[in-house]
């Protein structure tokens, strides 16, 4: 059986979606999941052990023209016959792209694409955490949903190497204990400061004399400065733009603790079993927040009477993941006691 699964575009929806991936692959388990996906979800999707192969589409980039998406039709019909298809996208035109390579049957929420689909489902009448919303889908094909559903991700022994490499590298190879702290996010409002990253550094180092790893692509470089800048004795290094998605998530998973804002890396490091300090402010953690294997803690900040999630102009928002303050974040670690001397 070969079934496709027409994944949502960034690395959180990629982990959302896993629960429902491994749902269809425990009904079909010896069926070839094939996930359509942008380039930079592809490591994880790999990982994935329900997956067996991912075929790279962006619309915005490699695919933006029709001509290169009926080429991508035309590669469908050749790598076929496929017999069902699930899509995760509100897109009508991926709704459509399934319809032209001929899947025999296809899945997804109705909502403006029934005409592409042979299984239309009603869109759910109340806003979901996105994992639910993925799943809710299922529910409408017939499924029977977990009581827990929760999102995981196994590290490969190759990733491992890489991590400890990295580790070996800054010194610290072979530390029982270090913390690792994200500095970046696809959008400025979702960004702790890079001061207030440093003053928890700094609050880590005093009480627990730990060494800091700090994570980012590299475009998180200009952060990582204006962070080392304000560092006054804490041991801080940084990895910026020296990981893949799966050198990310083999250092999470050693890690004693994480430290990010709503990004994709806060659910790698979940997914890991990873305690992780989670801050959100125009977001929502109802719909995005942590629902992986480990246990997480929420922080979040929003002016009284602002509707979440924020939808208005970035500037207006720009400061409010700053009311959040190095020790709130540090008491909060404190009191779940996830690090030890």
């Amino acid at each position: 059986m070969k079934i496709i699964v027409f994944m949502k575009n960034w690395v959180g929806d990629t982990f959302f979606q896993f629960p429902a991936i491994q749902l269809i692959k425990k009904k079909y388990p010896s069926a070839q999941i094939t996930c359509i996906a942008p380039p930079r979800c592809r490591e994880l999707l790999l990982a994935h052990p329900a997956v067996s192969e991912v075929l790279e589409f962006d619309e915005k980039t490699t695919h933006r023209s029709w001509l290169k998406r009926f080429a991508f039709v035309r590669e469908l019909r050749s790598r076929g016959p496929w017999d069902q298809a699930y899509l995760f996208h509100r897109s009508k035109s991926r709704a459509m792209l399934l319809a032209l390579s001929g899947v025999k049957e296809r899945f997804g929420y109705g909502k403006g694409r029934g005409f592409w689909l042979t299984h239309s489902v009603a869109e759910p009448e109340q806003a979901l955490h996105h994992v639910d919303y993925f799943l809710e889908l299922l529910r409408g094909c017939g499924y029977e949903l977990p009581e827990k559903p929760f999102y995981e991700l196994p590290v490969s022994g190759t990733a491992l190497e890489k991590a400890n490499q990295l580790l070996s590298e800054a010194g610290i190879a072979g530390q029982k204990h270090f913390v690792c702290f994200h500095l970046g996010a696809n959008w400025a409002p979702k960004r702790w400061p890079a001061e207030h990253f440093a003053a928890l550094a700094e609050l880590i180092g005093q009480n627990w004399k730990m060494s800091i790893v700090v994570t980012g692509s590299a475009g998180d470089a200009p952060l990582w400065e204006a962070m080392r800048r304000h560092v006054k004795n804490a041991q801080v290094i940084g990895v910026i733009g020296k990981t893949g998605l799966d050198s990310l998530a083999a250092l999470y998973s050693q890690a004693s603790l994480v430290v990010s804002g709503d990004s994709g890396p806060m659910h790698i490091a979940v997914a890991m079993g990873t305690p992780t300090v989670a801050l959100f402010g125009p977001t929502s953690p109802d719909l995005t927040g942590p629902r992986g294997r480990g246990e997480a803690v929420v922080l979040k900040f929003a002016p009284q009477g602002v509707t979440i999630p924020f939808i208005g102009e970035e500037k207006d928002a720009q400061d409010w993941l700053a009311q959040i303050s190095p020790t709130q974040v540090f008491d909060a670690i404190w009191a779940k006691g996830w690090i030890h001397d």
